[in-house]
């Protein structure tokens, strides 16, 4: 009986309210982490502040493979003001 090799991933998890940059491909977008979900991460996509989802593994791979690195937390009353804006589109 063989066994099948399932991919093992450590799962990063986003910082609240973290600030992450894109450094390839769309290097100069940014993503706020806003919340976990049942199966993904759901991120507000800037410039613009569309919803912008990651699966765990997605997100775990983009952080370590350099494609997503986290940038800053932002205060509390500054990531509230982000989220009102996005609304408001």
């Amino acid at each position: 009986m063989s066994k099948i090799k399932q991919k093992s991933y450590q799962n990063y998890q986003p910082t609240e309210r973290g600030f992450f940059a894109f450094n390839h491909e769309r290097a100069g977008d940014f993503l706020l982490f806003v919340e976990a979900q049942k199966d993904c991460y759901k991120f507000l996509y800037l410039p613009g502040a569309t919803e912008f989802y990651l699966t765990f593994e997605d997100y775990t791979e983009s952080i370590k493979r350099g494609v997503l690195e986290f940038v800053d937390q932002l205060p509390e009353d500054v990531f509230q003001e982000s989220l009102e804006l996005s609304k408001r589109k």
